[in-house]
């Protein structure tokens, strides 16, 4: 094919074809492939046009044209393997294509999981594009059928944005840098920290630096909007006051509902991951779970003088079996032993690097990784490619941080001593306490004690159905729930006895808490063994409700002689069997 004078087989921009009329080429394109025919004169034209325009400019012109776009970008429709597809509106387009969302494509959706499920490699970026779709499709199921509850197209895009934007404060690995953080500052004397608040500061950050045009975007009353669409991403309790400031009358609380909905915990980030997570690791559902169908079957009722989403009679099973799926997922994937124990182990990789590791902040000031969650420039650079970095250095001062992920990347995984213990009928006990407990049951004969006190991990596994009554105590998650009968009374709520579950699909008890030990070095597994044993029987514990096999939670084969520990297989399996892919 002939080229042009610019170098592009497309011709000169005058030449290039448009839908909106302009000539067509007077080269063929029928050696253009299909999947550029579209998009590849309209580039190529406004590649021209620039070059023309930077040459043409004078210093302030540079200056003009370097400056930050105000361009309204166009729809976007893509293609989601969850949902199909997803029509994007200018304004999420635009939040879509800044630094701070791009960085949610460098965090796993579930951290470690793919160390024992590889399918689980999926994205924060995905589901949250697919958040926000879920949040669309509710809230405009309910503009349709509901026409008195005044929805405008402003409430529909602050809650799509507030679905696109609540992930926004995830650090590398998700959860388990959360834990990371919270250890050190824990040490540090300093307050807890989470996700959510940094997916609020995030997003300020986001609005500040890229210059977004709200009003051209949608966005009626940007300022009130704005505010709106933070308390969306944080959620709010029935209890709390109706907030000022964000431009809407407290009859339209069911909007809280929809993206972090803190009165049941039936919103659409759930009913995304739920079904994105399955689907990524194990390639269906092991417990059905249909968005759709459920967001079809709400209505919006007032209930104790406060607007919330309630759902048909009809739907109380499917709705059980979510909370069902939820706990399923918790015992099976995001808290699967293995994982559990290659998150201790990221753990003290980034705590071993946190004093040599640093990210540029604000005026490029340099920021420990466990600091990086009071600067928002800092933490915006963060993801899950540090641990590829840490590897990659030759600073002799992260030698330590190396040699842990040399073991992960060899499965020498810290090993899991004895079998878990379930906590459900002890009062409550931190962590450290039962490390010290633990501690307590040495030999006083045992000299290294030192050796054992760093070697011993213990991991807390708290699973519910995600539902607690007024006392914070686990119950079953229906009785939160309002349910309506569109045969008898459409505009009439109430809620559902315990009594209504069939009793086949009633568990015993509605969560479980159970503790891991782990030893970071082999050789002192057999103290650490002996210490547990002798602190197990000397309490009334219960055993795991669901039994583990041996070979998953015993140390390798040959480690100790016979009528020790026994089994095969350490935490990760070395030479374990395995419970699941990849274990």
């Amino acid at each position: 094919m002939d080229r042009s004078p610019h170098g592009s087989p497309y011709g000169s921009p005058q030449q290039s074809p448009s839908k909106r009329g302009r000539p067509l080429l007077e080269d063929s394109d029928d050696d253009i492939p299909l999947s550029q025919t579209d998009n590849a004169p309209r580039l190529a034209q406004s590649r021209d046009l620039r070059k023309a325009a930077l040459h043409a400019a004078t210093a302030v012109e540079m200056q003009r044209v370097t400056a930050p776009r105000n361009i309204i970008p166009s729809k976007r429709t893509i293609h989601d393997p969850i949902h199909g597809p997803i029509e994007l509106p200018p304004l999420l387009v635009a939040v879509m294509d800044t630094a701070e969302f791009q960085r949610l494509r460098k965090l796993k959706q579930l951290g470690c999981s793919d160390f024992v499920y590889p399918g689980a490699s999926h994205t924060r970026f995905e589901h949250c594009i697919g958040v926000s779709h879920l949040a669309g499709e509710m809230v405009e199921y309910l503009a349709s059928q509901q026409q008195e509850l005044d929805i405008t197209a402003s409430d529909i895009l602050c809650v799509r944005v507030a679905g696109l934007c609540h992930d926004l404060g995830h650090g590398p690995f998700s959860h388990m840098f959360e834990l990371f953080v919270n250890r050190v500052r824990e040490r540090e004397g300093k307050s807890h920290w989470h996700h959510e608040s940094a997916s609020i500061q995030l997003f300020d950050l986001l609005v500040e630096r890229n210059h977004l045009p709200l009003e051209d975007l949608g966005l009626t009353s940007p300022a009130e909007d704005l505010t709106f669409i933070k308390l969306l991403i944080e959620g709010l309790r029935p209890q709390d006051p109706w907030p000022a400031g964000i431009g809407r009358p407290e009859r339209k609380r069911f909007l809280f509902d929809i993206v972090a909905n803190k009165r049941n915990g039936i919103d659409v980030d759930k009913l995304d991951y739920f079904l994105r997570d399955s689907t990524s690791a194990l390639g269906t559902p092991p417990i059905g779970c249909d968005p759709a169908r459920l967001a079809h079957s709400c209505r919006v009722i007032d209930v104790d003088n406060q607007t919330q989403v309630c759902f048909e009679e009809k739907m109380a099973l499917n709705i059980f079996d979510i909370f069902r799926l939820r706990a399923w997922l918790h015992k099976y994937m995001y808290q699967h032993h293995t994982v559990n124990c290659i998150e201790e182990m990221i753990t003290d990789t980034l705590e071993a690097a946190n004093e040599f590791f640093c990210i540029p902040g604000k005026d490029d000031a340099p920021r420990r990784l466990s600091d990086c969650v009071d600067d928002m420039v800092a933490f915006c650079k963060l993801g899950d490619w540090i641990l590829s970095a840490i590897e990659a250095s030759t600073n002799a001062e992260l030698a330590s941080a190396r040699d842990i992920l040399s073991r992960i990347r060899k499965r020498e995984l810290y090993l899991t001593v004895h079998t878990p213990t379930n906590l459900a009928s002890m009062p409550d006990m931190k962590a450290s306490q039962m490390k010290s407990a633990i501690l307590a049951q040495l030999d006083p004969k045992f000299v290294n004690r030192q050796r054992v006190s760093d070697s011993l991990v213990v991991h807390y596994v708290f699973i519910t159905y995600g539902s607690k009554d007024e006392n914070d105590v686990p119950n079953n998650p229906l009785t939160s729930v309002r349910f309506f009968n569109p045969k008898v009374d459409s505009n009439r709520a109430y809620s559902i006895s315990d009594k209504k579950l069939p009793d086949i699909f009633a568990p015993k008890a509605f969560y479980e808490k159970l503790a891991y030990v782990y030893t970071r070095s082999d050789d002192m597994y057999e103290p650490i063994e002996q210490a547990y044993r002798a602190w197990r029987q000397s309490r009334p514990v219960d055993q795991p409700n669901t039994p583990f096999p041996t070979a998953n939670l015993s140390p390798r084969k040959g480690l100790f002689p016979p009528g020790g520990a026994g089994g095969a297989g350490g935490a990760g399996g070395r030479s374990g069997l395995g419970n699941g892919a990849g274990s």
